[in-house]
Order: structure tokens, then sequence, then C-alpha cells
């Protein structure tokens, strides 16, 4: 079955010249690095959580240590703070 990562943030500003650039820079990014899906969800006006779907366990574990520097880059461009981080193997699916 997948792992999925997900993230929760919160934005000082957020407007959709924002929200285009992160479907633009960083959505590719994460894929390039073996995720199957990555999904961008506001929450609240300036909150928001990012979804990634991985393979399996082992090809996102190979990959965090990328993923940190993105979400560092990502957090410095948009003035942003990663509120938290979630992570595990599915179990059930439909």
């Amino acid at each position: 079955m997948s792992f999925f990562t997900v993230s929760h943030w919160e934005a000082k500003t957020w407007n959709k010249e924002d929200e285009a650039k992160a479907t633009e820079k960083y959505v590719p990014m994460i894929l390039s690095l073996g995720a199957n899906s990555v999904k961008m969800c506001k929450t609240e006006e300036l909150k928001f959580m990012v979804i990634t779907e991985w393979p399996n366990g082992a090809v996102a574990k190979e990959a965090a240590e990328k993923i940190a520097s993105v979400r560092e880059q990502a957090s410095e461009e948009f003035d942003n703070v990663m509120i938290s981080s979630h992570a595990g193997e599915t179990f059930a699916s439909g």
C-alpha cells in the first residue's frame, strides 16, 4: 500500500499568485523525488495542507532529506510556517 505525508502550514499572507507559484514550482519538485501525487488544499484563509502520496515508505524515507530542504525553501519564499507534519502507511483505501 501507499505511504502518505501530510503537512499543515500557516502563512502570513496568501493569494492566488502564491497558489500558482506553489503549483508550478513545488508540485513538480516533489513529484521529481518519486511521489505518486501531491495535493495542496486550502483549509482556512491563511492555512493549507500538503498531502503527498508515495509508492511506499522506502521511497518516502529516501526523499525525506530533500523534502526537508523543499519545505525550508517554501517556508522562506512564502513566509509561512509548518505547523505539523504526519506520515504513515495506508492500511485501507477505497
